[in-house]
């Protein structure tokens, strides 16, 4: 008679156990962040970069033109996207040489290294951000009128400058 062998059911756990070392955690922890800024990474190129105000100057030109379908959707948003990265890139460069390199070389902490790079975004966001936005949003979050741009959460900031990237857009 032949035998037979049973085959191996496997099983997948999950759970949460001792650490062997530190590291073992930064470098979850790390993936956690990696993964959730990967999952938030369309919405911070739209309303953190030129990408909105591009687009829709796009699509005016196109209307302009007279034509409703060309160029396509996708190019005309190609095209938005590889502006924004072409615009984008002096200020990425300063996260990559600001935040980034001190934090692979373990001179920052992840705190710090968040904390350098929002310092170009919000650069680039108030060079863009007109103050009448800045300070209608100041006023609707019942904030004491700040004495510079430091003393402006980027909670604040944000939807400033998403409005008047419209306006300027619209424009």
């Amino acid at each position: 008679a032949a035998q037979t062998q049973a085959w191996p059911i496997p099983t997948v756990k999950i759970g949460v156990g001792d650490a062997k070392d530190a590291g073992d955690v930064s470098v979850l922890i790390q993936i956690l962040i990696l993964l959730t800024v990967l999952s938030l990474a369309p919405a911070i190129l739209i309303m953190m970069t030129s990408f909105t105000r591009l687009v829709v100057v796009f699509s005016f030109l196109r209307q302009a033109m007279g034509t409703n379908q060309m160029p396509p959707n996708q190019l005309l948003i190609g095209l938005a996207l590889f502006l924004t990265f072409f615009i984008m890139t002096p200020v990425y460069q300063n996260i990559h040489d600001q935040a980034w390199v001190p934090y692979q070389q373990k001179k920052i902490t992840q705190a710090q290294a968040l904390e350098e790079a929002l310092k170009p975004v919000r650069q680039f966001m108030f060079k863009q951000t007109r103050e009448k936005d800045l300070a209608l949003f100041v006023q609707l979050s019942k904030m004491t009128r700040p004495k510079n741009q430091e003393e402006i959460p980027t909670t604040v900031l944000l939807p400033a400058f998403m409005i008047s990237e419209l306006k300027t857009a619209f424009q």
